[in-house]
């Protein structure tokens, strides 16, 4: 039972919104922003930055990963006879990282592009912006 309570705890937990934070690279001033659901590997995103509010999609898409298969043998004979056993082993690996992509146009004409990379077992992630207008912002994002 406790098993599933986990299991449900963390899937609640993956279809929290992220926050977001702009930094200006030049002045150090920060601006907010939010995700929709994370559930998923992609979804809309809001941010306000100076007096333009940004609407758009992000996408994420995991790195690495993989599958291992093994088998092992064994054969033990002892005085008081013969036994032998064979086991298969299989396992799957999935990435606790990789990489995004954030688009989102302004209600004054401006659109802002980032990339990012992000870690779903901190569910933490960094990456950079810039805006049309050759702005470059520094973005966390924290879920």
């Amino acid at each position: 039972m406790r098993t599933y309570l986990i299991a449900i705890f963390f899937l609640l937990l993956a279809g929290c919104a992220a926050n977001l934070k702009f930094i200006d690279r030049q002045t150090g001033d920060s601006y907010v922003g939010k995700t929709g659901s994370t559930v998923g590997n992609s979804g809309s995103v809001t941010a306000q930055i100076g007096d333009e509010q940004y609407t758009g999609e992000w996408v994420y898409s995991q790195m690495g990963g993989g599958y291992t298969i093994g088998s092992v043998s064994t054969t033990s004979v002892g005085s008081e006879g013969y036994a032998s056993g064979y086991g298969t082993v299989s396992g799957i690996t999935a990435s606790s990282s990789g990489n995004g992509l954030i688009t989102m146009h302004g209600d004054k004409g401006g659109y802002v592009r980032c990339v990012f990379n992000f870690n779903s077992f901190s569910n933490t992630g960094i990456g950079e912006c810039q805006r049309n207008d050759g702005k470059l912002f520094d973005v966390t994002i924290k879920r």
